[in-house]
């Protein structure tokens, strides 16, 4: 072989070295015809834009740039996708339905609902007639709580942390002036000044006015002035912190159950929210102002209504017919308190044969009712509460 040869057979070597580590570097290049190419780009941008569920319309959104770090406290906070510790408690639940959720946005997205104009429209009405999900709130709609509540009485006990099994259930005959709802509701500052009163929450709901139809949505709220200024349902305003693909706040809820845990990471502060297994995301410790822990948590079902309606009603719609159960309430190391220090006490502001709240601290919280209590001017609702 002669030199100018040798040259050649040697740059015709260097070439197939480097297109062969150029192909083995990119090995789908070795698989992808130009059709299954064409036909994974179809792919992606069917995954990444919107989609509708319900007449609903869904965002993938890259999870640094969703709307909660519009918010002015959150300009230097550091994501947290998923908490440091885990509720021993939390390890007993089972993984059920999960199937039936809506499809899962790409890695480094998360599902967010798309907010529209009639959706903050409808939100600066409730804000107006302070329509929120709470006993003592009652302006032109009367709000009827059943529910149990678990307080700090003892000063030396605070709580980290709620985890409870819901039932739940599409519910009809919620009027759209109507709302029915069923949360955990986890309070720090209900007996001081509202300024420093700050609220997560967390459930189900059939809310037309927050959620625009009467379906049953999963649902998240928080303040840190006594529902005041601050706050929002959803994501409606910048503060909740979405993490899940799959699971969002305003996502119409078809599963017959949920796991929810609400709780306070001990190593961020952060406080998480969890359905069985999935991490939803979180209220991050930045946007409050008392809620190092929490001095009362409530499990309740809230039944509001026009004073010249017959009242919605709550659970399945039958007397006791819906529950709470495996209850478990979380100390500063998430470990689940004994039931002595919880003070659990339950309220029930209409009783049968409209609403029912049976609490027991082996098998749970069972309420519910069809409702139809109609107040009259001359004869207000009492207050029934009993240990």
């Amino acid at each position: 072989m002669g030199h100018m040869e040798g040259s050649q057979a040697l740059v015709l070597f260097i070439l197939c070295a480097l297109l062969y580590h150029s192909v083995a570097a990119d090995h789908t290049a070795r698989y992808l015809s130009e059709a299954e190419e064409k036909e994974l780009q179809t792919q992606l941008k069917s995954l990444n834009k919107p989609y509708d569920e319900y007449g609903i319309t869904f965002d993938c959104v890259d999870i640094y740039k969703q709307p909660a770090f519009d918010h002015p406290l959150l300009k230097n906070h550091t994501l947290q996708i998923k908490s440091i510790s885990f509720p021993k408690s939390m390890n007993k639940n089972p993984s059920s339905e999960t199937v039936k959720l809506p499809r899962r946005c790409p890695r480094g997205t998360v599902l967010i609902r798309r907010t529209t104009r009639e959706d903050l429209i409808r939100e600066k009405q409730i804000q107006r007639t302070k329509r929120i999900d709470l006993q003592e709130d009652t302006v032109t709609v009367e709000a009827y709580t059943a529910g149990v509540s678990f307080s700090d009485l003892n000063e030396s006990v605070k709580f980290y942390g709620i985890s409870a099994i819901l039932d739940v259930y599409q519910l009809s005959g919620v009027l759209d002036t109507q709302t029915s709802a069923t949360q955990i509701v986890v309070n720090k500052g209900e007996t001081g000044p509202l300024d420093y009163r700050n609220v997560v929450q967390a459930g189900f709901h059939v809310h037309h006015e927050a959620e625009g139809d009467n379906l049953t949505h999963f649902f998240t709220y928080w303040t840190t002035d006594g529902y005041q200024k601050t706050g929002c349902f959803n994501i409606h305003c910048a503060g909740f912190i979405q993490t899940s693909e799959r699971t969002t706040p305003g996502l119409v809820y078809t599963l017959s159950n949920m796991v929810l845990s609400i709780f306070k990471d001990p190593k961020t502060s952060n406080w998480m929210l969890v359905n069985d297994k999935e991490w939803i995301g979180y209220w991050p410790k930045e946007i409050f102002n008392n809620l190092a822990d929490s001095s009362q948590i409530q499990l309740s079902a809230t039944a509001s209504s026009p004073t010249d309606q017959p009242s919605p009603p709550t659970g399945n719609g039958e007397l006791g017919g819906a529950s709470f159960k495996n209850i478990t309430v979380l100390n500063g190391e998430l470990n689940p308190y004994p039931p002595y220090v919880q003070h659990a006490e339950t309220f029930l502001d209409i009783g049968k044969p409209f609403y029912e709240a049976i609490y027991n601290v082996d098998s749970g919280l069972f309420y519910g009712g069809p409702g139809g209590w109609k107040p009259e001017p001359q004869n207000p609702p009492s207050s029934i509460s009993h240990r």
